[in-house]
């Protein structure tokens, strides 16, 4: 009965851990469990700019996260004033190690002109 109730809690935690990266982008590529390091769009916009920021999270065996993967901590850290495109960095190692990475290209300065490009 207790081995049961293991392998049914083991699985259960295997299979949370396997689809919990399936809900937070627009885009996932397939993803490999003993390494993964891949790079993808989260929110496309036109040309990347001049200036690039990162802001990253990790994770120790599903058990232990930290870090700050805001898109206002990516743009401070690369001291961006106008988001041009957003891309996203995952990096796995044998489900021990995980870094998600935030990656913010734009312009330090804000571009001339109203909001939208002038667009009515």
């Amino acid at each position: 009965m207790l081995r049961r109730t293991i392998l049914s809690f083991s699985a259960l935690v295997v299979t949370a851990g396997l689809l919990s990266g399936c809900v937070f982008a627009s885009v996932v590529p397939p993803r490999g469990i003993l390494y993964t390091d891949q790079t993808a769009p989260l929110f496309p916009g036109g040309s990347p700019g001049s200036a690039e920021g990162r802001a990253s999270a990790h994770n120790i065996l599903f058990l232990v996260g930290w870090g700050n993967v805001g898109l206002d901590r990516a743009m401070e850290n690369g001291g961006i004033r106008q988001v041009r495109h957003t891309d996203y960095r995952i990096e796995n190692y044998a489900l021990v190690y995980q870094r998600f990475t935030i990656i913010v290209k734009g312009e330090t300065e804000p571009a001339d002109g109203p909001p939208g490009g002038g667009r009515p």
